[in-house]
């Protein structure tokens, strides 16, 4: 009675309650450790590595990283400060242009293209470095303030050590609570081969004057890893079917054509033709054992000869093959073919989608889209840049716009009362990136125009999304408009709500 009480109550064994944690012939390989959100980029040096020689030397990696920086940055992010003062508006302004020249500690690019850069190298490496260059006050500066910029390799990864209540790891010294104080960086790039970088030759920088761009995809993960990750090995089966492709149709096309023959006399692969070469050389054995050099020498030129029947017939751009009795050749077709050009299409579509760029845009093949399908495609392109950009503003623009501002106050550029007692009320201001182009920019045109009729948005807004100051856009219709009346010019009168045809 026992036995069969626990049989009927008893819990039984389960095989898994969900289809992935159990073991079958489909799971067997499937990785099973799990792994912490650092201990998992302990071979971030070869994926940063294999990363940045992709996009040196596989066209559609290269081709995806551009195409997905240009968009996210495009002619640069700008920033508006909140203040109601629209004259020190305009001197932070015009200050902020005057410094974007001259911002790159290189003296090489401006801040918009540093801004690319930046973006870029979270892309490719996983994260990028920016480091803050004060100058003496005297310095010839519009603003006393540099930004240099730091490769990922700068910063060590297996870098260990503790001393008292700070510890350094990942390149990153912090303390008890994990708060960053310091990065300890190489003097110069370790992969630079004509520099001698030595392991233990660092150099510590206090974490305020560095800013550290990359996009933690785990909490607590302290490094980068490179955006192009799940995208490099299909990426490389990609060069190697192309490789095997450009082989085989080389190989091909230097095969013309073959000879058959049915007539076993004519024939050079039967066994008759092997046997009077056999007999040639047995005869200049022996001819050469009686030394007999006539003999020898016309023995030779026979065998020269019927050895110089070969099976492969030499033209001048290619071979003609001849075939023994009754032999056939197949050679496969040149054509990539239908299965072929659908193995591709499939995997350029997880190229893209692992770096995160329309598959239309990476390979310009539009075929089956249409300006509805591209809508949604854009959409949703662009919703993803919109959170990328607010992570670029938040990590390093941001940041930037407070130390321009305490820079250029302290060295006497900008006259701002109280900045020291309330900085974040000085500092406060909105970031905006030029506006991306439409599928069809009337229709989003006139959806603005309804919007702002209908009390759903207001003017200054929409012209924000576009990447322009609304003050601006004022000032410069008012400018026109003088302009048009001394010159008595009147456009307003051909304007139409709709475009006229031409006739």
């Amino acid at each position: 009675m026992r036995r069969l009480f626990s049989r009927l109550f008893s819990p039984q064994p389960q095989a898994g309650a969900f289809d992935a944690t159990r073991t079958s012939l489909k799971t067997a390989d499937w990785e099973t450790d799990s792994y912490g959100p650092n201990s998992a980029l302990a071979e971030l040096g070869t994926a940063r590595a294999r990363s940045q020689d992709a996009v040196r030397n596989n066209p559609w990696i290269r081709r995806a990283v551009g195409l997905y920086v240009s968009h996210l940055i495009g002619c640069g992010i700008s920033p508006r400060p909140k203040l109601e003062d629209a004259a020190l508006r305009a001197d932070m302004l015009a200050l902020w242009e005057d410094w974007s020249g001259e911002a790159d500690a290189d003296g090489v690019l401006p801040l918009a293209s540093l801004q690319s850069q930046w973006a870029r190298g979270r892309l490719e490496s996983g994260e990028v470095f920016i480091r803050f260059l004060s100058l003496p006050r005297s310095a010839d500066s519009v603003v006393p303030l540099r930004l240099q910029t730091l490769e990922a390799d700068f910063l060590p990864m297996q870098t260990v050590l503790r001393t008292g209540d700070t510890a350094l790891s990942y390149g990153m010294e912090r303390d008890a609570s994990g708060k960053r104080l310091a990065y300890w960086f190489y003097p110069q790039h370790p992969r630079d081969h004509y520099l001698l970088a030595r392991p233990n030759d660092l150099r510590r920088v206090d974490a305020a004057d560095v800013l550290h761009h990359y996009a933690p995809s785990r909490p607590g993960q302290c490094r980068g890893e490179p955006g192009t990750l799940s995208s490099l090995v299909r990426a490389r089966n990609i060069d190697h079917y192309e490789s095997a492709e450009i082989t085989r149709k080389k190989l091909k096309a230097r095969f013309v054509g073959a000879v058959y023959k049915e007539n076993i006399e004519e024939n050079p692969f039967n066994g008759t033709t092997n046997a009077y070469l056999d007999s040639l050389k047995a005869q200049l054995t022996a001819a050469i054992n009686a030394n007999d050099a006539a003999l020898i020498a016309d023995l030779q030129a026979q065998v020269a000869a019927e050895q110089e029947k070969r099976s492969i017939v030499d033209i001048e751009d290619g071979y003609m093959l001849q075939l023994a009795l009754n032999e056939k050749i197949e050679i496969p077709g040149a054509d990539i073919g239908d299965g072929g050009l659908e193995f591709l299409r499939f995997q350029l579509r997880s190229v893209a989608a692992g770096i995160g760029v329309p598959y239309e845009h990476l390979t310009g093949d539009y075929s089956g889209a249409n300006d509805r399908i591209m809508r949604v495609v854009l959409n949703t392109f662009y919703r993803e840049l919109e959170a990328n950009q607010d992570l670029l503003i938040a990590q390093v623009l941001q940041p930037i716009w407070c130390r321009f501002l305490t820079a250029a106050v302290l060295s006497g550029r900008l006259n701002l009362p109280g900045y020291f007692d309330h900085p974040r009320r000085w500092q406060a201001c909105e970031w905006r990136a030029h506006a991306w182009s439409y599928v069809n920019p009337l229709q989003e045109a006139q959806t603005a125009v309804l919007r702002i009729q209908n009390g759903l948005t207001s003017r200054s807004a929409a012209v924000a999304e576009s990447g322009w100051d609304a003050e601006e856009i004022d000032r410069q219709q008012a400018a026109d408009q003088a302009r048009e009346e001394k010159l008595g010019l009147d456009y307003s009168a051909s304007s139409t709500t709709q475009d006229k045809p031409i006739p």
